[in-house]
């Protein structure tokens, strides 16, 4: 993905608006599965993220809106992408390169214990094109919005590359595990937002727990 560069430039630097809130993710231990489209062409969307009675319903859809919630997730480590740059030496002015885009965000993190019929579930989801809503350690939801200024709608964030790993037998001196991992596109959080626990009338940690699907 490139970098997308407007021509003609304005006619001075943009605005940069520097918040008084700062914001950061804590631990993250959950994820919410969603498809990225609830049908062919709308995506889906959620319009208040900090009730729970929007998820509930969306827990028990039988739908492309429909809702799971991944086992714990531990060790989770994201890697941001880096800059993709062509050229160097000769090739290029003083030998520097030229900055074409950036690389995807990877995300790895790994499941302890988990019954296999749970994993063999998840790993359906490879054949999907989903989306997922971040949850961490203090019940923060991560998720995109519509207006980082005023968000009337919240989106799950698309990922690629989604992987569940076999069973790894851990031992004498580890738990069985299974690993997990996806990518984020480039720019993918350019719109993202963080829904802080205090702003929502449930816990996303413990609050939500998957429920079969109306006929399914």
């Amino acid at each position: 993905m490139g970098l997308n560069c407007g021509c003609p430039l304005g006619a001075h630097l943009a605005d940069l608006t520097i918040e008084e809130c700062k914001e950061s993710m804590g631990q993250l231990q959950k994820v919410f599965f969603q498809r990225r489209y609830k049908t062919a062409g709308t995506l889906n969307t959620i319009k208040d993220p900090t009730k729970k009675a929007s998820w509930t319903t969306l827990l028990s859809a039988a739908d492309g809106s429909k809702v799971t919630v991944s086992p714990y997730i531990q060790n989770p480590t994201t890697e941001a992408g880096a800059s993709r740059t062509f050229g160097s030496g000769n090739q290029v002015l003083g030998g520097i390169p030229i900055v074409l885009g950036r690389e995807a965000t990877s995300f790895t993190g790994t499941i302890y214990q988990e019954n296999q019929k749970v994993i063999a579930q998840m790993k359906e989801y490879q054949c999907e094109d989903i989306a997922v809503w971040l949850v961490d350690e203090n019940g923060n939801i991560g998720c995109l919005a519509d207006d980082l200024d005023d968000p009337t709608t919240y989106y799950p964030i698309p990922i690629q590359s989604f992987f569940v790993g076999d069973k790894t037998l851990g031992g004498y001196e580890e738990p069985d595990s299974n690993a997990i991992s996806w990518s984020f596109v480039p720019n993918w959080s350019d719109k993202f937002v963080i829904l802080p626990r205090t702003s929502l009338d449930f816990n996303p940690l413990t609050d939500i727990v998957n429920t079969a699907s109306v006929g399914g």
